[in-house]
């Protein structure tokens, strides 16, 4: 027997203005780097808990406790923070927001970073 089950799950993302605005307020979110040395990086963005996306589900219980959960992977063509996103979303976590930019964005605009 087998089951075909469709979800219909949303994403809500951040753009890097918003995501400025949050760090800048000192707002209670946990921002999440899925990157991590992967394909060469070396650096996060300046905060950011690095947790490779393929352990974030099993480490979630890290990351609840705050108001929100910010993950980013690379750019916006990368699915890795998507794909965590979903993840959580699918185990009732339910605040959970992407920042599409990423790592890539966020070097280009010289914004604060810090190795990985």
């Amino acid at each position: 027997m087998s089951y075909n089950i469709d979800f219909h799950m949303s994403l809500e993302c951040i753009d890097k203005e918003e995501l400025l605005k949050r760090i800048n307020e000192g707002s209670d979110f946990v921002l999440v780097d899925t990157v991590g040395t992967y394909d060469g990086n070396k650096f996060k963005i300046k905060g950011a808990q690095t947790v490779p996306y393929p352990e974030v589900i099993d480490r979630r219980r890290e990351l609840t406790g705050h108001d929100e959960i910010i993950v980013y992977c690379k750019n916006k063509d990368c699915k890795a923070s998507k794909k965590v996103a979903l993840g959580l979303k699918s185990l009732n976590v339910s605040n959970v927001k992407v920042y599409e930019g990423g790592i890539d964005e966020w070097t280009a605009e010289n914004l604060p970073l810090e190795e990985v």
